[in-house]
């Protein structure tokens, strides 16, 4: 779903779709709590990207994900897939490569350490793993 962030830019693929995401989203904050709500609560959860000249909103209620994409017109699609394996698919990608995900925008974020960053990183992944595989 998510590639390994490089040079300020990752790769989002889901089923046939791919585009790529800038930095200047923080993608890896904002995607975690985004799924965390929407898990917690049994919420839609909204997700963005900006690709420095188009951007991609990504609706993900509990069944579907509807990707929409800005570019020269707009793009939908719909993709059977709800927001609990979504959020199984951005946790792996993100703990896979978390200190280049803690890195990705610690340029704009210079009030917050990489030490901060990695730890609410964490935690947001541990609640959502949490939610995912709950105790019975």
């Amino acid at each position: 779903m998510l590639s390994k962030p490089y040079a300020g830019w990752t790769e989002f693929t889901l089923e046939d779709f791919k585009v790529h995401g800038s930095d200047l989203t923080d993608i890896p904050l904002e995607w975690m709590r985004a799924a965390v709500h929407g898990m917690k609560y049994y919420t839609p959860a909204a997700f963005y990207l900006d690709e420095e000249g188009a951007e991609t909103t990504i609706a993900v209620n509990e069944y579907r994900t509807y990707i929409i994409r800005q570019h020269n017109g707009e793009t939908l699609k719909t993709i059977h897939m709800g927001l609990f394996r979504f959020t199984e698919m951005l946790v792996a990608d993100i703990r896979e490569n978390l200190d280049s995900w803690v890195y990705w925008s610690l340029e704009c974020c210079r009030n917050a350490t990489f030490e901060e960053r990695k730890a609410e990183l964490q935690a947001l992944i541990d609640e959502a793993e949490a939610l995912l595989n709950p105790k019975k």
